[in-house]
C-alpha cells in the first residue's frame, strides 16, 4: 500500500516517530512519502497528493497543530478519496478528535505495532476495526474506541529511523551538524505540566515503561548516520537520559568516544547528577547537557510542578557540571498558573542568573490536554478549556487569563526576555521597566534570534555555518508568521 505522511513543518526538528514508522512500512513492502504542506497552495498539495496516490493520509500533530490538519484533511478529501489517519500527542490526549469531519480513525500511544497492522489488514481486506489504541469511525458513523494494546517490549528490534524520508523532505535538516537520537522510551516522573503522567496512567498494566536500547544497537545507529550524513554533534533526546540499568552508562562512557568520537550533548535532572556522572559524562565527550529548573520557587516546583527537585540539588549539579567542563543549558517555565505568577517568574530569573548556565532557554506555560497543571489552570480560572487556541509553539505567547491585560504583557515579554537577561545580567535592574513596554513584537525577534544563535551553536564551526544558510530563511519566515497568524494558504 502506499501512505503518505503530512505535517505543517518540521521547525528543522527530525520526527523521529513519523521515521521509525517509515522504516517498518518499508520492511513490510509499501510506499511511503512525506509532504510538508505549509508553503503550498492547495492546488500544489493536491498535485503532490494525485502523483503519489496514497491509499492512506497519516497525519502527525501536537496540540495546537490540529485544526491546521483537519481542515487540510477535509480539504484533500474533498478531491481525492483515501483513508486518515490522526497520530500523535493530540489525538493521543483528545481522542474525541474523531468525531471531526473528515477523520477516519486516530492512533493513540505508540504506533509502531499496531500501524503496521492496519496497513497490512487494509492491504489484504480483511476487518481491522478491532486493532489496539485506534479509534475507528465505520461508514455509518458509529465510533469504536479500542483500548491501548501492549508497549514496544525490546526496542532493539525496531528499525533505525527512516532519515531519508525526512532529510529529503527537509534538506535544512540533514545540513544540520547536529543530528537527533533516543535510547530510551519512558519517564517515571510525575511532572504536572507533562503528558508522561497521564500518559503512563493511560498504559498502566500494558508494559514496562522504560525501555532501553543496548549500547551496541544505539552506536549502530549513530554510526549508520555518522556514514551516511553530515554529522558533528550527537543529541540523545531521552527525557531521563541518565535513567539506565546498571553498568549501561559506564558501558556507553567506554564505547561511545572509542567507536563515535564526537561530541555528545544529553538531558539530564538534577537530582540524578553525582560525581561519579560527572565524571562518565567527561568521558563520553559530553559538551553540554540540557537541564529543566522549570521554577526558581522550590515550594512551587514542588507542590505545583511536582518536581521532586530541591533547589539545593539544582545548585549541586550545576557545580558538577561545571568542574566537569560541560556547558549548561537550562529549561524554564514562565506564565504559571499560579499566584502572583510575574513574581514566581522573577525568582525564576534570578534563580538562573546564579546559576550561571551558557543559555537560559524559556518556554512560555500551555494548558495540554489532561495534564494536572492544564486542569488547575481550568479550575483557577486562568483558562477556559478552549484547547482549540493553544499554539502549537511554546516559544510564543500565553493561553492563559492573567486578568489584567498589562500584567500578561509584563509576562509575555518576560518569556522573551528571559534568555537575553541571563545572559546579559547587568540588564537585570532594567527588568521591570523593559517588560512594562509595549515592544512584545521586537522582543519577539530578539528571542528567536539569540534562541536560534545558541541552538546552532551547538554544532561545530561547519556545522554552523551549514544550518545558519537554513535558519536565516526559517528565521524570517516564521517570527513574520507568528506575527500574522497565517495558515494553510487557501484557507487565511
Amino acid at each position: 500500500m502506499r501512505i503518505q505522511f503530512l505535517i505543517k513543518n518540521t521547525g528543522m526538528h527530525e520526527r523521529l516517530g513519523i521515521m521509525t514508522l517509515s522504516s517498518i512500512l518499508k520492511q513490510h513492502g509499501h510506499a511511503v512519502d512525506l509532504m510538508l504542506t505549509e508553503d503550498l497552495s492547495e492546488e500544489e498539495c493536491l498535485t503532490k497528493i494525485r502523483q503519489f496516490a496514497p491509499h492512506i493520509l497519516a497525519y502527525s500533530m501536537m496540540t495546537g497543530e490540529h485544526n491546521y490538519h483537519i481542515r487540510l484533511n477535509e480539504i484533500i478529501k474533498n478531491h481525492y478519496k483515501c483513508f486518515s489517519i490522526f497520530g500523535g500527542p493530540h489525538p493521543t490526549f483528545n481522542p474525541e478528535m474523531i468525531n471531526k469531519n473528515g477523520v477516519d480513525a486516530i492512533c493513540r500511544g505508540e504506533g509502531d505495532i499496531y500501524f503496521s497492522q492496519l496497513v497490512e489488514r487494509m492491504e489484504h481486506g480483511k476487518d481491522f476495526y478491532d486493532i489496539p489504541n485506534f479509534w475507528f469511525k465505520k461508514p455509518d458513523g458509529r465510533i469504536v474506541r479500542n483500548p491501548m494494546g501492549p508497549l514496544v517490549k525490546n526496542l532493539d528490534e525496531l528499525p533505525f529511523p527512516d532519515r531519508k524520508l525526512m532529510y529529503d523532505a527537509d534538506p535544512s535538516i540533514r545540513s544540520r551538524g547536529i543530528k537527533l537520537f533516543m535510547s530510551m522510551r519512558g519517564c517515571p516522573y510525575q511532572c504536572t505540566y507533562c503528558f508522561n503522567h497521564v500518559y503512563n496512567s493511560m498504559l498502566k498494566d500494558k508494559g514496562q515503561m522504560l525501555r532501553h536500547r543496548s549500547v551496541g544497537n544505539l552506536l549502530a545507529e549513530i554510526n549508520r548516520v555518522k556514514e551516511n550524513y553530515y554529522l558533528d554533534r550527537v543529541l540523545l533526546d531521552d527525557d531521563t537520559f541518565l535513567l539506565k540499568p546498571d553498568g549501561w552508562l559506564e558501558e556507553f562512557a567506554e564505547r561511545y568516544p572509542r567507536e563515535i568520537a564526537l561530541p555528545l550533548i544529553c538531558n539530564v535532572r538534577a537530582n540524578l547528577v553525582t560525581d561519579k556522572v560527572g565524571r562518565l559524562l567527561r568521558q563520553m565527550n559530553c559538551i553540554t547537557v540540557n537541564m529543566g529548573i522549570e521554577c526558581g520557587n522550590n515550594e512551587i516546583a514542588n507542590n505545583v510542578l511536582k518536581r521532586h527537585i530541591s533547589n539545593e540539588q539544582i545548585i549541586n549539579a550545576c557545580k558538577i557540571l561545571h568542574a566537569s567542563k560541560i556547558r549548561i543549558w537550562t529549561e524554564n517555565l514562565i506564565g504559571l498558573p499560579v499566584e502572583d505568577p510575574l513574581k514566581v517568574d522573577l525568582r525564576t530569573l534570578d534563580f538562573n542568573i546564579g546559576l550561571g548556565p551558557d543559555f537560559a532557554s524559556s518556554s512560555a506555560f500551555y494548558p495540554y490536554p489532561g495534564t494536572e497543571l492544564g486542569q488547575l489552570a481550568i479550575d483557577r480560572g486562568m483558562f477556559d478549556a478552549d484547547f482549540e487556541k493553544v499554539n502549537v509553539s511554546s516559544k510564543t505567547g500565553s493561553a492563559l487569563n492573567f486578568k489584567d491585560p498589562k500584567l500578561k504583557r509584563k509576562i509575555v515579554n518576560l518569556h522573551k526576555l528571559f534568555g537575553v537577561t541571563v545572559q546579559w545580567p547587568f540588564l537585570r535592574p532594567f527588568t521591570l521597566f523593559l517588560i512594562s513596554l509595549p515592544l512584545t513584537h521586537f522582543y519577539t525577534w530578539v528571542f528567536f534570534a539569540l534562541y536560534g544563535y545558541k541552538t546552532l551553536r551547538l554544532s561545530g564551526g561547519k556545522g554552523f555555518f551549514k544550518s545558519m544558510r537554513h535558519y536565516l530563511p526559517f528565521y524570517f519566515k516564521y517570527v513574520a508568521r507568528l506575527e500574522k497568524r497565517t495558515v494553510f494558504k487557501s484557507l487565511a
